[in-house]
């Protein structure tokens, strides 16, 4: 089972929590990107085992964190 996101309401919870990932946030193993996805982030409860989360391109690099050096 899963749930939809409105970008709007991805966006007021990372605000809520800017020194938070977008992983952290949505309460996900991981984020992965979907070019064709403009509206919404999909989160899927069980993918092998995980609990994931797809959203649109833009969203995900608007969030991302520089990898660690």
């Amino acid at each position: 089972m899963g749930r939809r996101l409105k970008i709007p309401e991805v966006e007021q919870m990372m605000a809520a929590r800017p020194e938070a990932s977008m992983e952290e946030v949505l309460e996900v193993f991981e984020v992965f990107a979907s070019g064709t996805l403009k509206e919404e982030v999909y989160i899927l409860d069980d993918v092998s085992g995980k609990r994931i989360a797809i959203a649109p391109t833009a969203l995900k690099e608007k969030y991302r964190r520089p990898a660690p050096e």
